[in-house]
């Protein structure tokens, strides 16, 4: 049985009918029932019922826009994957509402810090447990590979702290916070005896999971439906070369809002190509024609946003100089950084020939301060490779004032020449 504290509060106010707690008035006897019902509830972490608390139980009772009806059915039924991965590290599987909580199991929630999926998991967390991040690829976002990552982090927390409401705050926050708490407040290794000495904006996390653990267990006692969540059966194909969701759509006529569901990881809507190849997540239904119309998938237009090819068509593989020096094209979080986490197969490099500039003309372009190869690029819609092997650059080192050959189609030869 867990032990529950049940502040004074309730103590002081047990002959009123009515009072205010939190942001909402409601009777006494019903934070009295709220009350009785955690103390019934079995946790391996321990929780306690206060003011901070009930503010957040508050918010899912209220069930605005059926926003509380929607996490439950989705909860329920991503939940019993999450159980298993916490019980595989031997963790309580009440850590499954720390997702609940952080997030409400948005796949694709980031933060304004950067922290990204439904743990909200920070870019050296996810990196240091073996997530791969980078300009295409968050795996954050994948509900599973990052309740692994989750769990670990988990688990060495708990190693630390010997105490689940403190490891859960660090998991959120960072265990300099949580120290820098216990200092402040005297040494103190009880979570609500440091409460108050977190940062406004972390002390939200330990209220907000013992609210979800609530709602998730007596949700039929406030009369709350559950909106059934059941995504279409899918079946999961190897992607043999560079695509986007767009093109999927046009050929599989699967929109794209379905695959962002079913496929999360993918930032920009682009599956990258690499030796190993990526799967993603299609309705079971359009396996077949998946397999009879695969090879359209990777036919591009010229200048498919996103994408680069090759004369035959072939995309091109980037770089990986490319992306890791170039300042334009490092998006937060430090992903590009990492952009080499995958195994790159790199193309024979073409050699010069008119059909390469068949219908091009040149201009020169002067650098100017602030400038990188991957700003230019995107001004003259080329790539950073092109005006490396137009200049014949080792490097994607350019200063102010260098001269640089860009090639551009003829007929837009003066637009381009505006942007100089």
């Amino acid at each position: 049985m867990t032990k529950l504290k049940i502040i004074s509060l309730f103590i002081f106010l047990s002959g009123i009918a009515n009072f205010t707690f939190g942001k909402a008035s409601l009777p006494y006897t019903e934070y009295d029932s709220i009350a009785k019902r955690l103390v019934k509830l079995k946790s391996a972490v321990p929780i306690e019922y206060n003011q901070y608390v009930q503010t957040y139980i508050t918010e899912y009772i209220k069930n605005e826009n059926g926003s509380t009806s929607l996490l439950l059915g989705k909860g329920l039924h991503l939940q019993p994957e999450i159980e298993k991965i916490l019980k595989k590290h031997h963790l309580p599987i009440e850590l499954k509402f720390v997702a609940i909580a952080l997030s409400s199991l948005n796949y694709s929630l980031v933060s304004s810090e950067g922290s990204s999926g439904i743990w909200q998991l920070k870019y050296h967390v996810a990196k240091t447990y073996g997530l791969k991040i980078n300009s295409y690829i968050d795996e954050r976002r994948d509900p599973l590979k990052s309740s692994e990552a989750a769990s670990q982090y988990f688990e060495d927390l708990y190693k630390i702290y010997e105490d689940w409401p403190l490891a859960i705050a660090a998991f959120y926050s960072s265990p300099l916070d949580v120290n820098k708490a216990i200092r402040q407040s005297g040494g103190n290794l009880e979570y609500w005896k440091i409460h108050s000495y977190l940062p406004e904006n972390i002390q939200i996390i330990v209220p907000r999971f013992v609210a979800s653990m609530y709602i998730f267990n007596f949700f039929r006692d406030h009369k709350l439906t559950v909106q059934t969540y059941k995504p279409l059966q899918t079946d999961t194909v190897a992607i043999r070369n560079w695509t986007t969701f767009q093109q999927i759509e046009k050929v599989l006529f699967i929109s794209q809002e379905n695959l962002k569901e079913y496929n999360p990881i993918f930032k920009k809507g682009i599956i990258p190509y690499t030796a190993n190849k990526y799967f993603i997540n299609i309705p079971s239904v359009t396996r077949k024609v998946f397999k009879e119309l695969e090879d359209s998938l990777y036919i591009f237009k010229d200048k498919e946003p996103g994408l680069v090819t090759l004369p035959d068509n072939r995309p091109k593989v980037p770089n990986p100089a490319d992306t890791a020096a170039s300042a334009d094209e490092v998006e937060g979080d430090k992903s590009t950084a990492d952009e080499e986490d995958e195994t790159r197969v790199e193309p024979p490099k073409p050699k010069p020939s008119a059909e390469v500039i068949k219908g091009k003309a040149l201009l020169t372009y002067t650098v100017k301060k602030g400038d990188g190869l991957g700003k230019i690029a995107d001004k003259y819609d080329c790539t950073i490779t092109d005006i490396k092997k137009w200049n014949k650059l080792k490097s994607n080192m350019i200063k102010p004032g260098q001269k640089l050959k860009i090639y551009v189609p003829k007929a837009q030869l003066s637009k381009y020449n505006k942007k100089k």
